[in-house]
């Protein structure tokens, strides 16, 4: 077998040293290689006699059937006979003549060996990992001509033939533009209607508790915690330490006026939102926090989370407040305006639809309800003469047990709740508690007598409130207490009375109007005993849930309070005289045992 050399104006001694190194040839291994040309036949027989070297190149990629492009640098002739696979003929001739060929998939390309060429890659959004597994799908890595990374810089260099470095600048450049574009970011104002965009605060219980706003609730939502939400505090009997003028604090006690709160420890829930939404209630009641965000989850339907990217981001969006200023790559940053009570968000364009789907689920109109409230005092005595008389009612059916001295009732179904109470109560002042609506309901007769001071009415009071937000109706006596420390004093506040909180919750879909009612009420008074100068507070406390058909009436009772009076008459100067002055006096006591009854009744003021 013999072998030309290049062209022989190189050197007189580079025929023989060509001839040595192809000889060595197949004593070295096999190049492996990324890119394998498609060759046809798995053997390949040539012969020449001082042919060049680019007609041979021509010769076999013709005999192939394969595109082949060569640069003019690509010289040398070639004499003798070859017989070998067409892929080992191609290497040995790169190695003896020391070009460099490249196959794109499409095109066998070759160029000179002094047309090689390096690059230095700039991923300034993407990854270097994002551009070695692209290559490794797209099967464009060659381990010719390996391409060094630098995670931490970000930067690839890439060294070869030119169209292996242009094709890996190119693919590197598309992958930042894609991570680019996924990064992009945009900023969006969702309008509300009906929902508070930012958050607020109401005084429930003498107390301020915050109300977290739309803004909370979707922070919340996509990992970006906010402060909890203080608990609501009890309504009834309680005592706190007044706020100094000008907000300082004083330094007699620690303890915070939450924490000394006489009362019932309240609900979780703020305004009729679940506890579980808050971190209170069971384990098992509680609703998942964070969620993944639009599109990066399975657990949220299809319609509301679109297909989305999941890569995450090198430059953060958000900073996750709940995890101590950790960065949160993929977080969006949402804010609520409270100008406009509009929500800001800033996130990727191609998550904006879910969040509008979102919020224009969350701002839907509410239902404005009225809760009629009748507090009823009825004298122990008075009770248990009369009973109870138990009533089936109907618009056509009127049964009645008891003492049966009721009238007709005549209801007609236009009148509903205590109106319609008490249009069909009977004569002699009878009170009715309205249990069933017009079609079937089952209602129990107290009879109150207030002619003879043996009942009275204490209080109507009337709300309007939104469903499924509290209504508080209190009616409370305050006292306040000096207290000195070592160099300050302050003033505490204590309170007793009537407190009535009615959360109302339309059930979703009934056709008459059901209405869920959690009730609380606390009754307390401030009694005539004390402890070191303090009055001793005396409270009862009922809590209850029930359903409800609008125009139904909810009676709770069941407790008594004793009341105690003492009356002194005395005439003046004469009941002084030592020993005889109590001839002059004359001190009456009288006692009394009430039965307090609550009538509870909502309405659906506009639907």
């Amino acid at each position: 077998m013999a072998y030309a050399c290049p062209p022989v104006h190189r050197n007189r001694r580079a025929p023989l040293a060509a001839a040595l190194l192809l000889s060595l040839l197949p004593l070295l291994p096999p190049r492996a290689d990324a890119a394998q040309v498609p060759w046809h036949s798995r053997s390949f027989k040539y012969v020449a006699d001082h042919k060049d070297l680019k007609e041979v190149l021509r010769d076999l990629s013709a005999s192939q059937s394969i595109t082949t492009w060569i640069s003019p640098e690509v010289t040398g002739t070639l004499s003798g006979k070859f017989e070998a696979s067409p892929q080992k003929f191609l290497d040995d001739l790169s190695a003896t003549f020391g070009f460099v060929w490249y196959y794109d998939g499409a095109v066998l390309r070759i160029w000179g060996a002094n047309e090689t060429k390096n690059a230095t890659l700039n991923l300034g959004a993407a990854s270097t990992t994002a551009l070695r597994d692209a290559l490794a799908r797209m099967r464009l890595d060659d381990p010719r001509f390996p391409v060094r990374y630098d995670e931490a810089a970000h930067v690839a260099v890439v060294s070869g033939p030119p169209g292996y470095v242009d094709t890996v600048a190119a693919i590197a450049r598309q992958v930042e533009q894609g991570a680019r574009q996924r990064d992009a970011t945009e900023v969006q104002v969702f309008q509300l209607h009906y929902a508070q965009a930012a958050d607020h605060s109401t005084r429930i219980g003498g107390q301020d508790v915050q109300v977290p706003g739309m803004a909370s609730l979707l922070r919340s939502m996509y990992g970006v915690r906010g402060a909890p939400t203080a608990a609501l505090p009890g309504p009834g009997a309680n005592f706190g330490r007044v706020q100094p003028i000008g907000g300082g604090s004083s330094n007699t006690f620690g303890n915070s006026a939450q924490g000394q709160n006489g009362g019932g420890s309240g609900n979780n829930g703020i305004l009729g939102l679940p506890a579980s939404w808050f971190g209170g209630g069971s384990p098992s009641d509680r609703v998942p926090v964070s969620p993944p965000l639009p599109g990066t989850g399975t657990s949220a339907p299809a319609s509301v989370w679109p297909e989305m990217s999941q890569a995450r981001r090198d430059t953060p969006l958000a900073v996750d407040a709940g995890s101590g200023g950790e960065l949160a790559s993929d977080a969006p940053v949402i804010e609520a305006d409270p100008r406009t009570n509009a929500i800001l968000i800033r996130d990727r364009p191609e998550r904006m639809a879910a969040y509008g789907t979102l919020i224009q689920q969350l701002d839907n109109r509410p239902k404005l309800l009225q809760i009629d409230a009748t507090i009823i005092e009825i004298r122990d005595g008075a009770m248990q003469d009369l009973g109870v008389d138990w009533r089936f009612h109907s618009r056509r059916v009127d049964v009645q047990t008891g003492d049966g001295r009721g009238g007709q009732l005549g209801y007609d179904g236009t009148l509903s709740g205590a109106a319609a109470a008490g249009a069909s109560a009977p004569l002699g002042g009878t009170l009715t508690a309205v249990l069933g609506d017009a079609g079937r309901y089952l209602m129990t007769r107290v009879s109150a007598l207030e002619q003879t001071n043996k009942a009275k009415i204490v209080s109507t009071p009337q709300v309007a409130t939104l469903d499924n937000v509290e209504a508080v109706m209190d009616h409370k006596q305050q006292a306040f207490v000096r207290v000195s420390g070592y160099a300050s004093a302050d003033l505490y506040n204590l309170s007793a009375g009537v407190s009535l909180r009615v959360l109302p919750s339309v059930v979703p879909g009934s056709a008459n109007g059901q209405m869920r009612l959690d009730v609380r009420i606390e009754d307390g008074q401030l009694g005539a005993n004390t402890v070191d100068g303090i009055p001793v507070i005396t409270s009862s406390e009922i809590t209850t849930q029930a359903f409800v058909n609008e125009g139904q009436s909810l009676l709770i009772a069941g407790y008594a309070s004793d009341s105690d009076q003492t009356d002194l008459n005395k005439v003046p100067g004469l009941s002084k005289i030592p020993l005889v002055g109590n001839l002059f006096k004359h001190r009456q006591q009288s006692g009394s045992r009430l039965q307090r009854l609550f009538l509870l009744t909502p309405h659906i003021v506009s639907p």
